[in-house]
């Protein structure tokens, strides 16, 4: 029997071994997968059943070393290096997932799914400039494909090249006039281009066709130069699970973000034996939890982003993990029950404090600290201003004011610099120590 016939009679034995991971039976699919790797080493199949089986029982380690194996046993194989990048990605190894996503896409560079995989390992990397060149192949294999286009103009937009994103939205449009989506999108562009009246046209046409969308609203209240009050929920959601995989890293490492450092500093000189209950609002990817480590009483973290809390499960410091809205969250939680509650760069998104500050004080136990931080808006600006980011600014007047008010005794506001942005730019913002009385 020749190696090509001993490759092709596998493909029943591969396929009775995904069957057995489907079922859980994990054991047997081990055995077979063994077996059918010491028979026929150089089958890259059998590696990729490895793989399915490592991920099925929750191994990402021994998954990527299986698929390391597939890719030596046929370096010219194109679903060989998509499924080790998107594994990688997976796990946070952007820089080697990208490059094994464009490696498979130079082995095929005509297959749309080899392309799709690299789009999306370049997404979760933050790479939209390499997302973008595959969207460019990929519309010009399939020109009349919109879901292609509409992801090439979200990609455009999400790195400020609003000119160039802008004719894929119109002809998106000129097949569908009606299409609420891609109006959206392009009432998102020309307020990136400063068409401000342009755009309330575009997104007054959006918000008629898709009363129900969460967003249209919030986004023409922009183009008429308002400021709305908060950001809808569905929007912050959306964008924090597509930042999960790649928030530590881009955050801490890029942009210098020390604020969870700062507030466990703060926690610790409050309270040295951590005899502490906390609550972590916004918790993120729990990095205030990796800096205070275990702490002797409850440690809540609180997060809208399903995957943001995943990455703060990792940390296993965390008593309890919650998927829900601040809000809500501070509305149903028992009065005089947590010894700190934090927000670490929350209230940047949450805009409107007026109820989240007497939330706060009302679950705080007597001398227990409300600890968060803030952007700064100058008092010349108002008390609460939007920016270009989507980031909501506070005067510091306004939430001094705002703590006073819910019946916090002393009230310590510091200026810091919060993070570096685009161009290594400081953002000057401000951390407060709320204290109940």
């Amino acid at each position: 029997m020749t190696q090509a016939s001993t490759i092709d009679s596998n493909l029943v034995g591969i396929q009775a071994i995904e069957a057995d991971i489907c079922a859980g039976k994990f054991a047997e699919a081990a055995a077979a997968i063994n077996a059918m790797i010491v028979a026929s080493p150089s089958d890259p199949r059998i590696y990729l059943s490895a793989a399915m089986l490592a991920r099925a029982a929750r191994n990402p380690k021994q998954e990527i070393i299986s698929l390391q194996y597939a890719v030596a046993a046929a370096p010219q194989w194109p679903p060989a290096h998509g499924e080790l990048a998107k594994a990688l990605s997976r796990e946070g190894h952007h820089g080697n997932a990208v490059a094994l996503a464009n490696r498979a896409v130079e082995l095929a560079p005509q297959e749309m799914a080899t392309i799709e995989v690299a789009v999306a390992v370049a997404n979760a990397a933050g790479d939209f400039a390499t997302a973008q060149r595959h969207l460019q192949s990929a519309l010009a294999l399939r020109p009349s494909d919109s879901s292609i286009r509409k992801a090439l103009g979200i990609c455009l937009e999400r790195q400020g090249r609003f000119g160039e994103a802008e004719p894929h939205w119109r002809a998106m449009l000129e097949q569908n006039p009606d299409d609420a989506s891609a109006l959206g999108w392009l009432g998102l562009c020309l307020i990136g281009l400063d068409r401000k009246s342009e755009a309330c046209v575009v997104l007054q046409r959006a918000v008629t066709l898709w009363p129900e969308h969460p967003s249209l609203p919030f986004h023409l209240a922009v183009a008429r130069g308002e400021t709305p009050s908060t950001q809808p929920r569905e929007m912050i959601q959306q964008l924090f699970d597509g930042y999960a995989g790649r928030f530590d890293q881009h955050l801490v490492q890029q942009l210098k973000y020390d604020v969870p450092k700062r507030v466990a500093k703060i926690i610790r000189e409050r309270h040295p034996g951590l005899d502490v209950s906390v609550l972590d609002l916004g918790c993120g990817t729990g990095l205030l939890g990796a800096n205070l480590g275990r702490i002797g009483r409850a440690f809540v973290g609180v997060d809208v982003s399903p995957r943001m809390i995943e990455h703060a499960a990792r940390h296993n410091v965390y008593t309890e993990l919650r998927e829900t809205d601040l809000l809500d969250e501070l509305r149903r939680t028992t009065a005089d029950s947590f010894d700190c509650v934090t927000a670490n760069d929350v209230f940047i998104y949450v805009g409107d404090l007026s109820e989240v500050i007497p939330s706060a004080f009302k679950v705080l136990r007597s001398g227990g600290a409300l600890i968060f931080s803030c952007e700064t808006a100058d008092e010349s600006e108002g008390a609460l201003v939007l920016r270009p980011s989507k980031r909501y600014a506070h005067s510091r007047s306004s939430v001094e004011a705002l703590c006073q008010r819910a019946g916090f005794g002393n009230c310590d506001i510091a200026p810091i610099e919060l993070r570096f942005d685009l161009g290594n730019v400081p953002i000057v913002g401000f951390m407060v120590v709320a204290q109940k009385r």
